[in-house]
Protein backbone atom coordinates (compact mmCIF):
# COMPACT_ATOMS: atom_id res chain seq x y z
CA UNK A 1 0.00 0.00 0.00
CA UNK A 2 3.14 1.95 0.86
CA UNK A 3 4.40 1.87 -2.82
CA UNK A 4 0.74 2.88 -4.14
CA UNK A 5 1.25 6.19 -2.02
CA UNK A 6 3.15 8.39 -4.52
CA UNK A 7 0.56 7.22 -7.68
CA UNK A 8 -2.93 8.30 -4.96
CA UNK A 9 -0.69 11.66 -4.02
CA UNK A 10 -0.43 12.18 -7.97
CA UNK A 11 -4.12 11.39 -8.71
CA UNK A 12 -5.35 13.41 -6.00
CA UNK A 13 -2.99 17.02 -7.28
CA UNK A 14 -3.90 16.34 -10.46
CA UNK A 15 -7.69 16.61 -9.45
CA UNK A 16 -7.31 19.51 -7.34
CA UNK A 17 -5.86 20.83 -10.87
CA UNK A 18 -8.28 19.66 -12.80
CA UNK A 19 -11.13 20.99 -10.28
CA UNK A 20 -8.98 24.53 -10.20
CA UNK A 21 -9.38 24.64 -13.23
CA UNK A 22 -13.62 24.10 -13.73
CA UNK A 23 -13.28 26.77 -11.02
CA UNK A 24 -11.39 29.66 -12.82
CA UNK A 25 -13.25 29.05 -15.51
CA UNK A 26 -16.75 29.71 -14.56
CA UNK A 27 -15.42 32.34 -12.24
CA UNK A 28 -15.18 35.83 -14.36
CA UNK A 29 -12.15 37.48 -14.75
CA UNK A 30 -11.94 40.92 -12.65
CA UNK A 31 -10.14 43.81 -13.49
CA UNK A 32 -10.11 47.23 -11.39
CA UNK A 33 -8.55 50.23 -12.76
CA UNK A 34 -8.48 53.97 -12.91
CA UNK A 35 -6.99 56.30 -15.88
CA UNK A 36 -4.70 54.13 -17.58
CA UNK A 37 -3.29 52.25 -14.21
CA UNK A 38 -3.97 49.07 -13.30
CA UNK A 39 -4.98 48.97 -9.57
CA UNK A 40 -5.93 44.98 -9.02
CA UNK A 41 -6.70 41.84 -11.27
CA UNK A 42 -8.02 38.26 -10.23
CA UNK A 43 -5.88 35.61 -11.10
CA UNK A 44 -9.14 34.35 -13.88
CA UNK A 45 -8.23 37.35 -15.61
CA UNK A 46 -4.72 36.18 -16.00
CA UNK A 47 -5.44 33.19 -17.09
CA UNK A 48 -8.22 33.42 -19.70
CA UNK A 49 -5.82 36.28 -21.26
CA UNK A 50 -3.22 34.35 -20.97
CA UNK A 51 -1.07 35.44 -18.54
CA UNK A 52 1.13 33.39 -15.89
CA UNK A 53 0.13 35.87 -13.00
CA UNK A 54 -2.10 38.48 -12.06
CA UNK A 55 1.06 40.60 -11.41
CA UNK A 56 2.40 40.64 -15.44
CA UNK A 57 -1.10 42.70 -16.01
CA UNK A 58 -0.64 45.12 -12.95
CA UNK A 59 2.53 45.77 -14.17
CA UNK A 60 1.03 46.86 -17.96
CA UNK A 61 2.09 50.77 -18.45
CA UNK A 62 -1.57 50.78 -19.45
CA UNK A 63 -4.64 49.28 -19.00
CA UNK A 64 -5.36 49.52 -23.33
CA UNK A 65 -2.31 47.40 -23.99
CA UNK A 66 -5.04 44.44 -22.89
CA UNK A 67 -7.20 46.28 -25.97
CA UNK A 68 -7.19 45.51 -29.78
CA UNK A 69 -6.43 48.82 -31.84
CA UNK A 70 -9.54 48.68 -33.94
CA UNK A 71 -11.48 48.75 -30.18
CA UNK A 72 -9.28 51.42 -27.99
CA UNK A 73 -11.07 54.16 -29.01
CA UNK A 74 -14.81 52.72 -27.76
CA UNK A 75 -13.07 51.09 -24.82
CA UNK A 76 -11.26 54.77 -23.41
CA UNK A 77 -14.99 56.14 -24.08
CA UNK A 78 -16.63 53.51 -22.10
CA UNK A 79 -13.93 53.69 -19.57
CA UNK A 80 -14.55 57.47 -18.98
CA UNK A 81 -18.83 57.25 -18.83
CA UNK A 82 -17.92 54.86 -16.53
CA UNK A 83 -15.68 56.63 -14.36
CA UNK A 84 -18.08 59.54 -14.49
CA UNK A 85 -20.78 57.61 -13.18
CA UNK A 86 -22.55 56.05 -16.23
CA UNK A 87 -23.63 52.50 -15.29
CA UNK A 88 -24.67 50.05 -17.51
CA UNK A 89 -26.97 47.10 -16.96
CA UNK A 90 -26.31 45.44 -19.72
CA UNK A 91 -23.57 43.14 -20.86
CA UNK A 92 -21.36 44.08 -23.90
CA UNK A 93 -19.33 42.10 -25.90
CA UNK A 94 -16.19 43.28 -26.78
CA UNK A 95 -12.37 41.52 -27.49
CA UNK A 96 -9.11 42.00 -25.77
CA UNK A 97 -5.66 40.91 -27.06
CA UNK A 98 -4.22 38.10 -25.04
CA UNK A 99 -0.54 37.65 -23.88
CA UNK A 100 0.20 35.64 -27.30
CA UNK A 101 -1.41 38.31 -29.39
CA UNK A 102 -4.53 36.28 -30.43
CA UNK A 103 -7.45 38.34 -29.91
CA UNK A 104 -10.72 37.00 -27.68
CA UNK A 105 -14.35 37.74 -27.30
CA UNK A 106 -15.48 38.51 -24.02
CA UNK A 107 -18.65 39.71 -22.55
CA UNK A 108 -18.09 42.24 -20.59
CA UNK A 109 -19.99 44.48 -17.61
CA UNK A 110 -18.63 47.86 -16.44
CA UNK A 111 -19.34 49.29 -12.79
CA UNK A 112 -18.30 52.58 -11.06
CA UNK A 113 -16.77 51.50 -7.75
CA UNK A 114 -14.74 53.32 -5.37
CA UNK A 115 -11.06 51.99 -4.46
CA UNK A 116 -8.98 54.09 -1.88
CA UNK A 117 -11.60 56.83 -1.92
CA UNK A 118 -10.94 57.89 -5.14
CA UNK A 119 -13.70 56.96 -8.45
CA UNK A 120 -12.36 53.27 -10.49
CA UNK A 121 -13.57 50.91 -12.63
CA UNK A 122 -14.65 47.51 -11.94
CA UNK A 123 -14.48 45.69 -15.39
CA UNK A 124 -15.90 42.17 -15.53
CA UNK A 125 -14.92 39.86 -18.05
CA UNK A 126 -16.54 36.24 -19.18
CA UNK A 127 -15.29 34.52 -22.17
CA UNK A 128 -17.81 33.39 -24.82
CA UNK A 129 -18.49 30.18 -25.14
CA UNK A 130 -19.44 27.79 -27.40
CA UNK A 131 -23.28 26.74 -26.85
CA UNK A 132 -26.02 24.98 -29.24
CA UNK A 133 -26.27 26.65 -32.81
CA UNK A 134 -23.08 28.77 -31.89
CA UNK A 135 -21.30 27.41 -34.89
CA UNK A 136 -24.13 28.70 -37.14
CA UNK A 137 -24.61 32.35 -35.90
CA UNK A 138 -20.85 33.59 -37.10
CA UNK A 139 -22.02 32.25 -40.21
CA UNK A 140 -25.37 33.78 -40.56
CA UNK A 141 -23.72 36.94 -39.12
CA UNK A 142 -20.99 36.69 -41.78
CA UNK A 143 -24.22 36.27 -44.16
CA UNK A 144 -26.14 39.39 -42.88
CA UNK A 145 -23.03 41.53 -42.52
CA UNK A 146 -22.09 40.77 -45.64
CA UNK A 147 -25.62 41.93 -47.48
CA UNK A 148 -25.71 45.41 -45.65
CA UNK A 149 -21.95 45.82 -47.32
CA UNK A 150 -23.12 45.28 -50.76
CA UNK A 151 -25.66 48.12 -50.08
CA UNK A 152 -24.50 51.14 -51.74
CA UNK A 153 -25.46 53.35 -49.00
CA UNK A 154 -24.40 53.81 -45.53
CA UNK A 155 -26.42 51.89 -43.03
CA UNK A 156 -26.35 52.03 -39.00
CA UNK A 157 -28.25 49.97 -36.85
CA UNK A 158 -28.92 51.34 -33.31
CA UNK A 159 -30.67 49.55 -30.14
CA UNK A 160 -33.39 51.44 -28.35
CA UNK A 161 -31.31 52.73 -26.25
CA UNK A 162 -29.13 54.10 -28.72
CA UNK A 163 -26.17 51.79 -29.09
CA UNK A 164 -24.94 50.51 -32.16
CA UNK A 165 -25.80 47.04 -33.66
CA UNK A 166 -23.77 47.11 -36.74
CA UNK A 167 -22.20 49.34 -39.63
CA UNK A 168 -21.54 48.74 -42.76
CA UNK A 169 -18.23 49.34 -44.75
CA UNK A 170 -20.02 51.96 -46.86
CA UNK A 171 -21.25 54.20 -43.88
CA UNK A 172 -17.48 53.58 -42.62
CA UNK A 173 -15.55 55.09 -45.84
CA UNK A 174 -18.35 57.91 -46.31
CA UNK A 175 -17.51 59.25 -42.46
CA UNK A 176 -13.87 58.39 -43.03
CA UNK A 177 -14.17 55.65 -40.37
CA UNK A 178 -11.15 52.94 -39.60
CA UNK A 179 -12.59 49.88 -40.25
CA UNK A 180 -13.50 48.10 -36.32
CA UNK A 181 -13.42 51.75 -35.07
CA UNK A 182 -17.09 51.10 -33.41
CA UNK A 183 -17.86 47.64 -32.80
CA UNK A 184 -21.68 46.33 -31.89
CA UNK A 185 -22.53 47.68 -28.39
CA UNK A 186 -20.82 51.15 -28.71
CA UNK A 187 -23.09 54.03 -27.35
CA UNK A 188 -24.03 56.33 -30.00
CA UNK A 189 -22.18 59.25 -27.94
CA UNK A 190 -19.19 57.42 -28.68
CA UNK A 191 -19.18 58.60 -31.89
CA UNK A 192 -20.32 61.62 -31.48
CA UNK A 193 -17.42 62.37 -28.98
CA UNK A 194 -14.92 61.39 -31.61
CA UNK A 195 -16.65 63.62 -34.22
CA UNK A 196 -16.48 66.53 -32.06
CA UNK A 197 -12.51 65.91 -31.16
CA UNK A 198 -11.73 65.59 -34.97
CA UNK A 199 -13.27 68.90 -35.48
CA UNK A 200 -16.67 67.74 -37.76
CA UNK A 201 -19.14 70.13 -35.82
CA UNK A 202 -16.64 73.09 -35.71
CA UNK A 203 -17.40 75.29 -33.08
CA UNK A 204 -20.53 73.59 -32.16
CA UNK A 205 -20.59 72.40 -28.28
CA UNK A 206 -20.67 68.56 -28.00
CA UNK A 207 -23.94 68.51 -25.45
CA UNK A 208 -26.01 70.35 -28.47
CA UNK A 209 -25.27 67.46 -31.01
CA UNK A 210 -25.71 64.73 -28.09
CA UNK A 211 -29.65 66.80 -27.06
CA UNK A 212 -29.71 66.48 -30.65
CA UNK A 213 -29.24 63.07 -31.24
CA UNK A 214 -31.31 62.23 -28.68
CA UNK A 215 -34.22 64.42 -29.69
CA UNK A 216 -34.22 62.26 -32.65
CA UNK A 217 -34.62 59.25 -30.63
CA UNK A 218 -38.07 60.24 -29.64
CA UNK A 219 -39.55 60.76 -33.41
CA UNK A 220 -41.49 58.11 -34.03
CA UNK A 221 -41.14 58.36 -37.74
CA UNK A 222 -38.52 58.84 -40.57
CA UNK A 223 -36.51 62.40 -40.70
CA UNK A 224 -34.75 63.51 -43.09
CA UNK A 225 -31.36 65.75 -42.60
CA UNK A 226 -28.38 67.05 -45.16
CA UNK A 227 -24.84 66.76 -43.36
CA UNK A 228 -21.82 67.65 -45.18
CA UNK A 229 -18.90 65.60 -43.92
CA UNK A 230 -14.63 66.13 -43.15
CA UNK A 231 -14.16 64.75 -46.60
CA UNK A 232 -16.37 67.19 -48.44
CA UNK A 233 -18.98 65.01 -49.36
CA UNK A 234 -23.02 65.68 -48.38
CA UNK A 235 -24.76 62.70 -46.97
CA UNK A 236 -28.79 62.74 -46.92
CA UNK A 237 -29.48 61.36 -43.51
CA UNK A 238 -33.05 59.13 -42.91
CA UNK A 239 -34.15 57.71 -39.70
CA UNK A 240 -36.64 55.01 -39.67
CA UNK A 241 -37.78 53.53 -36.26
CA UNK A 242 -37.93 49.89 -35.63
CA UNK A 243 -40.52 47.94 -34.00
CA UNK A 244 -38.09 46.64 -31.20
CA UNK A 245 -37.62 50.42 -30.45
CA UNK A 246 -34.36 50.83 -32.83
CA UNK A 247 -33.31 52.87 -35.79
CA UNK A 248 -31.95 51.59 -39.31
CA UNK A 249 -30.06 55.09 -40.58
CA UNK A 250 -29.79 55.16 -43.85
CA UNK A 251 -26.96 57.19 -45.65
CA UNK A 252 -26.97 58.19 -49.24
CA UNK A 253 -24.10 60.26 -51.07
CA UNK A 254 -25.46 63.18 -52.62
CA UNK A 255 -22.93 64.60 -53.37
CA UNK A 256 -22.68 65.02 -56.79
CA UNK A 257 -26.70 65.99 -56.98
CA UNK A 258 -25.98 68.46 -54.75
CA UNK A 259 -23.18 69.56 -57.17
CA UNK A 260 -25.24 69.42 -60.21
CA UNK A 261 -28.06 71.79 -58.37
CA UNK A 262 -25.85 74.46 -57.30
CA UNK A 263 -24.33 74.30 -60.88
CA UNK A 264 -27.84 74.71 -62.33
CA UNK A 265 -28.73 77.41 -59.47
CA UNK A 266 -25.50 79.48 -60.79
CA UNK A 267 -26.84 78.51 -64.64
CA UNK A 268 -29.92 80.02 -63.92
CA UNK A 269 -28.89 82.92 -62.02
CA UNK A 270 -26.24 83.73 -64.89
CA UNK A 271 -29.06 83.26 -67.13
CA UNK A 272 -31.31 85.63 -65.34
CA UNK A 273 -28.72 88.38 -65.35
CA UNK A 274 -27.92 88.43 -68.96
CA UNK A 275 -32.16 87.91 -69.53
CA UNK A 276 -31.97 91.51 -67.33
CA UNK A 277 -29.06 92.79 -69.00
CA UNK A 278 -30.61 92.43 -72.17
CA UNK A 279 -33.82 94.11 -71.60
CA UNK A 280 -31.56 96.73 -70.06
CA UNK A 281 -29.81 96.65 -73.41
CA UNK A 282 -33.03 96.48 -75.36
CA UNK A 283 -34.36 99.38 -73.23
CA UNK A 284 -31.13 101.53 -74.22
CA UNK A 285 -31.25 101.17 -77.93
CA UNK A 286 -35.25 101.74 -77.86
CA UNK A 287 -34.62 105.21 -76.19
CA UNK A 288 -31.60 105.52 -78.28
CA UNK A 289 -33.84 104.91 -81.73
CA UNK A 290 -36.54 107.59 -80.32
CA UNK A 291 -33.05 109.76 -79.44
CA UNK A 292 -32.08 109.56 -82.63
CA UNK A 293 -35.04 110.18 -84.49
CA UNK A 294 -36.10 113.04 -82.55
CA UNK A 295 -32.69 114.40 -83.05
CA UNK A 296 -33.25 113.70 -86.73
CA UNK A 297 -36.77 116.17 -86.68
CA UNK A 298 -34.75 118.48 -83.50
CA UNK A 299 -31.73 119.11 -86.28
CA UNK A 300 -34.54 119.57 -89.59
CA UNK A 301 -36.76 121.94 -87.43
CA UNK A 302 -33.59 123.82 -86.42
CA UNK A 303 -32.18 124.26 -89.91
CA UNK A 304 -35.57 125.05 -91.26
CA UNK A 305 -36.21 128.09 -88.31
CA UNK A 306 -32.16 129.05 -88.39
CA UNK A 307 -32.66 131.19 -92.07
CA UNK A 308 -36.16 133.07 -90.78
CA UNK A 309 -35.03 133.30 -87.46
CA UNK A 310 -31.56 135.32 -88.57
CA UNK A 311 -33.71 137.78 -90.82
CA UNK A 312 -35.96 138.21 -87.90
CA UNK A 313 -33.19 139.32 -85.69
CA UNK A 314 -31.12 141.22 -88.19
CA UNK A 315 -34.09 143.62 -89.47
CA UNK A 316 -35.12 144.01 -85.91
CA UNK A 317 -31.72 145.20 -85.20
CA UNK A 318 -31.44 147.21 -88.25
CA UNK A 319 -35.12 148.48 -87.80
CA UNK A 320 -34.21 149.82 -84.28
CA UNK A 321 -30.79 151.84 -86.09
CA UNK A 322 -33.35 153.02 -88.49
CA UNK A 323 -36.04 154.23 -85.56
CA UNK A 324 -32.97 156.22 -84.19
CA UNK A 325 -31.78 157.73 -87.29
CA UNK A 326 -35.75 158.89 -87.72
CA UNK A 327 -35.38 160.20 -84.22
CA UNK A 328 -32.41 162.31 -84.65
CA UNK A 329 -33.61 163.82 -88.40
CA UNK A 330 -36.86 164.92 -86.48
CA UNK A 331 -35.76 166.01 -83.44
CA UNK A 332 -35.49 169.76 -85.28
CA UNK A 333 -38.86 169.70 -86.17
CA UNK A 334 -39.81 169.25 -82.50
CA UNK A 335 -40.05 172.79 -81.70
CA UNK A 336 -42.99 173.49 -84.09
CA UNK A 337 -45.31 170.08 -82.60
CA UNK A 338 -47.16 171.67 -80.38
CA UNK A 339 -47.56 169.81 -76.39
CA UNK A 340 -50.37 167.28 -77.30
CA UNK A 341 -48.06 166.13 -80.77
CA UNK A 342 -44.88 166.32 -79.34
CA UNK A 343 -46.02 163.56 -76.23
CA UNK A 344 -47.80 161.90 -78.80
CA UNK A 345 -44.53 161.45 -80.87
CA UNK A 346 -42.56 160.39 -77.72
CA UNK A 347 -44.90 157.89 -76.75
CA UNK A 348 -44.84 156.43 -80.36
CA UNK A 349 -41.39 156.20 -80.34
CA UNK A 350 -40.86 154.67 -77.62
CA UNK A 351 -43.09 151.85 -77.90
CA UNK A 352 -41.37 151.30 -81.40
CA UNK A 353 -38.00 151.16 -79.15
CA UNK A 354 -39.60 148.53 -76.97
CA UNK A 355 -40.96 146.48 -78.96
CA UNK A 356 -37.78 146.21 -81.13
CA UNK A 357 -36.13 145.62 -77.96
CA UNK A 358 -38.31 142.56 -77.34
CA UNK A 359 -38.37 141.31 -80.55
CA UNK A 360 -34.52 141.12 -80.68
CA UNK A 361 -34.62 139.77 -77.10
CA UNK A 362 -37.01 136.80 -78.15
CA UNK A 363 -34.82 136.51 -81.12
CA UNK A 364 -32.14 136.01 -79.36
CA UNK A 365 -33.86 133.56 -76.90
CA UNK A 366 -35.00 131.73 -79.95
CA UNK A 367 -31.41 131.13 -81.51
CA UNK A 368 -30.20 129.90 -78.43
CA UNK A 369 -32.84 127.08 -78.50
CA UNK A 370 -31.84 126.44 -82.18
CA UNK A 371 -28.50 126.53 -81.66
CA UNK A 372 -28.98 123.86 -78.01
CA UNK A 373 -31.22 121.88 -81.03
CA UNK A 374 -28.64 121.69 -83.12
CA UNK A 375 -26.00 120.75 -80.71
CA UNK A 376 -28.63 117.83 -79.61
CA UNK A 377 -28.51 116.19 -82.59
CA UNK A 378 -25.08 116.13 -83.54
CA UNK A 379 -24.03 115.34 -80.38
CA UNK A 380 -20.47 115.96 -78.92
CA UNK A 381 -17.99 117.86 -80.76
CA UNK A 382 -14.86 118.53 -78.36
CA UNK A 383 -11.37 116.46 -77.50
CA UNK A 384 -10.98 114.18 -75.53
CA UNK A 385 -8.39 114.30 -72.93
CA UNK A 386 -7.38 113.37 -69.35
CA UNK A 387 -8.85 115.18 -66.75
CA UNK A 388 -8.87 115.88 -63.24
CA UNK A 389 -12.22 114.62 -62.51
CA UNK A 390 -12.39 116.44 -59.51
CA UNK A 391 -11.06 120.27 -60.33
CA UNK A 392 -13.38 119.97 -62.95
CA UNK A 393 -16.63 119.15 -60.39
CA UNK A 394 -15.25 122.06 -58.48
CA UNK A 395 -14.93 124.11 -61.03
CA UNK A 396 -18.37 123.48 -62.51
CA UNK A 397 -19.67 123.98 -59.09
CA UNK A 398 -18.21 127.47 -58.53
CA UNK A 399 -19.47 128.98 -61.60
CA UNK A 400 -23.41 127.24 -61.63
CA UNK A 401 -23.18 128.55 -57.98
CA UNK A 402 -22.40 132.66 -58.92
CA UNK A 403 -24.89 132.05 -61.94
CA UNK A 404 -27.96 131.39 -59.09
CA UNK A 405 -26.41 134.04 -56.76
CA UNK A 406 -26.48 136.38 -59.75
CA UNK A 407 -29.86 135.76 -60.71
CA UNK A 408 -30.97 136.16 -56.86
CA UNK A 409 -29.43 137.56 -54.41
CA UNK A 410 -31.20 136.65 -51.70
CA UNK A 411 -30.47 132.57 -52.04
CA UNK A 412 -28.47 130.68 -50.36
CA UNK A 413 -27.42 126.75 -49.81
CA UNK A 414 -24.87 125.16 -47.98
CA UNK A 415 -22.38 122.62 -50.65
CA UNK A 416 -21.35 119.73 -49.06
CA UNK A 417 -18.49 118.51 -51.07
CA UNK A 418 -17.40 114.87 -50.70
CA UNK A 419 -14.73 114.27 -53.63
CA UNK A 420 -13.07 111.04 -53.46
CA UNK A 421 -8.73 111.61 -54.15
CA UNK A 422 -8.78 108.37 -55.43
CA UNK A 423 -11.10 109.26 -58.24
CA UNK A 424 -7.69 110.79 -59.85
CA UNK A 425 -7.85 111.75 -63.54
CA UNK A 426 -10.33 109.94 -66.44
CA UNK A 427 -10.93 110.35 -70.15
CA UNK A 428 -13.49 112.01 -70.91
CA UNK A 429 -14.72 115.90 -73.36
CA UNK A 430 -14.27 118.12 -70.11
CA UNK A 431 -16.10 120.75 -72.36
CA UNK A 432 -19.05 118.38 -72.61
CA UNK A 433 -19.12 117.02 -68.69
CA UNK A 434 -18.41 120.50 -67.21
CA UNK A 435 -22.22 120.94 -69.31
CA UNK A 436 -23.90 118.16 -67.93
CA UNK A 437 -22.50 119.38 -64.36
CA UNK A 438 -23.71 122.73 -64.68
CA UNK A 439 -27.04 121.79 -65.94
CA UNK A 440 -27.75 119.79 -63.29
CA UNK A 441 -26.01 121.88 -60.25
CA UNK A 442 -28.78 124.85 -61.59
CA UNK A 443 -31.47 122.47 -61.75
CA UNK A 444 -31.15 121.97 -58.25
CA UNK A 445 -30.45 125.54 -57.15
CA UNK A 446 -33.81 126.30 -59.24
CA UNK A 447 -35.22 123.20 -57.19
CA UNK A 448 -34.22 124.00 -53.61
CA UNK A 449 -35.11 127.89 -54.47
CA UNK A 450 -38.77 127.22 -55.13
CA UNK A 451 -38.91 124.96 -52.39
CA UNK A 452 -37.86 127.72 -50.16
CA UNK A 453 -40.40 130.35 -51.31
CA UNK A 454 -43.58 127.47 -52.17
CA UNK A 455 -43.43 126.14 -48.59
CA UNK A 456 -42.08 128.32 -45.78
CA UNK A 457 -40.05 126.73 -43.45
CA UNK A 458 -37.71 128.21 -40.50
CA UNK A 459 -35.82 124.78 -40.25
CA UNK A 460 -35.20 124.22 -43.81
CA UNK A 461 -31.89 125.00 -44.92
CA UNK A 462 -31.52 124.36 -48.94
CA UNK A 463 -28.35 122.23 -48.98
CA UNK A 464 -26.51 120.81 -51.99
CA UNK A 465 -24.01 117.78 -51.74
CA UNK A 466 -21.51 116.73 -54.21
CA UNK A 467 -19.68 113.20 -53.95
CA UNK A 468 -17.12 111.42 -56.28
CA UNK A 469 -16.50 107.83 -56.08
CA UNK A 470 -13.55 105.35 -57.24
CA UNK A 471 -15.21 102.72 -58.36
CA UNK A 472 -11.84 100.53 -59.80
CA UNK A 473 -12.53 100.69 -63.94
CA UNK A 474 -15.30 103.04 -63.57
CA UNK A 475 -15.90 106.94 -61.27
CA UNK A 476 -19.38 107.94 -59.73
CA UNK A 477 -20.68 111.31 -59.69
CA UNK A 478 -23.32 112.03 -57.38
CA UNK A 479 -25.18 115.22 -57.08
CA UNK A 480 -28.14 115.28 -54.69
CA UNK A 481 -30.86 118.38 -53.14
CA UNK A 482 -32.99 118.55 -50.61
CA UNK A 483 -35.25 120.63 -53.35
CA UNK A 484 -38.91 120.07 -54.20
CA UNK A 485 -37.92 116.21 -55.61
CA UNK A 486 -39.60 115.30 -58.40
CA UNK A 487 -43.06 113.34 -59.13
CA UNK A 488 -43.30 109.65 -60.09
CA UNK A 489 -45.35 110.57 -62.79
CA UNK A 490 -42.43 113.02 -64.29
CA UNK A 491 -39.46 110.13 -63.82
CA UNK A 492 -40.08 108.72 -66.75
CA UNK A 493 -40.30 111.93 -69.19
CA UNK A 494 -36.77 113.67 -67.62
CA UNK A 495 -34.65 113.40 -70.43
CA UNK A 496 -37.23 113.34 -73.27
CA UNK A 497 -36.43 115.94 -75.69
CA UNK A 498 -38.22 119.69 -74.97
CA UNK A 499 -39.99 117.82 -72.07
CA UNK A 500 -39.55 120.33 -68.67
CA UNK A 501 -41.09 121.13 -65.35
CA UNK A 502 -40.24 125.04 -65.35
CA UNK A 503 -42.89 127.20 -66.29
CA UNK A 504 -43.03 128.91 -70.03
CA UNK A 505 -40.05 131.29 -70.77
CA UNK A 506 -37.69 129.40 -67.78
CA UNK A 507 -36.54 126.11 -69.38
CA UNK A 508 -36.46 125.00 -72.91
CA UNK A 509 -36.45 120.86 -71.61
CA UNK A 510 -32.95 120.29 -73.57
CA UNK A 511 -30.68 119.79 -70.81
CA UNK A 512 -31.78 117.13 -69.26
CA UNK A 513 -31.92 115.60 -72.62
CA UNK A 514 -28.49 116.91 -73.74
CA UNK A 515 -26.84 115.96 -70.57
CA UNK A 516 -28.19 112.03 -71.45
CA UNK A 517 -26.57 112.20 -74.91
CA UNK A 518 -23.49 113.05 -73.58
CA UNK A 519 -22.96 110.89 -70.63
CA UNK A 520 -25.18 107.79 -72.07
CA UNK A 521 -24.00 107.77 -75.87
CA UNK A 522 -21.18 110.06 -75.78
CA UNK A 523 -19.26 108.86 -72.93
CA UNK A 524 -20.59 105.37 -72.94
CA UNK A 525 -21.53 105.52 -69.33
CA UNK A 526 -25.34 105.51 -67.44
CA UNK A 527 -27.29 108.89 -66.02
CA UNK A 528 -29.75 107.37 -63.22
CA UNK A 529 -32.11 109.69 -61.00
CA UNK A 530 -33.62 108.61 -57.73
CA UNK A 531 -36.49 111.29 -56.03
CA UNK A 532 -39.11 111.68 -53.57
CA UNK A 533 -41.12 114.76 -53.63
CA UNK A 534 -40.27 117.52 -50.71
CA UNK A 535 -37.58 115.78 -49.68
CA UNK A 536 -34.19 115.23 -51.99
CA UNK A 537 -33.33 114.24 -55.69
CA UNK A 538 -30.23 112.59 -56.66
CA UNK A 539 -28.39 112.61 -60.01
CA UNK A 540 -25.68 109.37 -60.57
CA UNK A 541 -23.56 109.50 -63.35
CA UNK A 542 -21.73 106.38 -63.55
CA UNK A 543 -18.73 106.83 -66.19
CA UNK A 544 -15.86 104.50 -67.62
CA UNK A 545 -12.22 105.14 -67.13
CA UNK A 546 -11.55 104.39 -70.53
CA UNK A 547 -14.51 105.53 -73.15
CA UNK A 548 -14.99 101.83 -74.72
CA UNK A 549 -15.83 104.21 -78.54
CA UNK A 550 -16.47 107.47 -79.26
CA UNK A 551 -19.40 108.72 -81.62
CA UNK A 552 -19.47 109.99 -84.73
CA UNK A 553 -18.21 114.00 -84.85
CA UNK A 554 -16.05 112.98 -81.44
CA UNK A 555 -12.32 113.69 -81.74
CA UNK A 556 -9.49 112.01 -79.71
CA UNK A 557 -6.08 113.49 -78.95
CA UNK A 558 -3.55 111.64 -80.20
Amino acid sequence: MENDRPDDTDTVIESARRYRDQVLAVVPGLLIHRGERVIHCNEALARLLGYDSPAEIAALPDVLRLVPDDAAYAERQAYEGCLAGERRTDVRRTKRRCADSSVQWFDQLLEPVEWGGEPAVLEMLTVVRPHDGFTELPHQWQRLQSAIDAMPNGVLMLDAEGRMEGVNSELLRLWDYPPGLFPPGTSMKAMLCYNHERGDYGDAPLESKIDEFRGLLKIRGVVHSERRVPSGRVLDIRAAPRSDGGFVLTHFDITDRKRIEDELREARDQAESLLQELRETQQQLIVQEKMASLGQLAAGIAHELKNPLNFVNNFAELSGELLDELTELIAPLGDQLNGDARADFDDLVGNLQGNLRKIADHGRRADGIVKSMLAHSRGGGGEWRRTDLNALVEESLTLAYHAARAQDRDFNTALDRRLDPAVGTIDIVPQDVSRVLVNLFANSFYAMRKRQMSIPDRDYRPTLTVSTADCKDKIEIRVRDNGLGIPESVMTKLFTPFFTTKPTGEGTGLGLSLSYDIVVHQHRGRFDVSSVENDYTEFTITLPRVASAVSLGERRRP
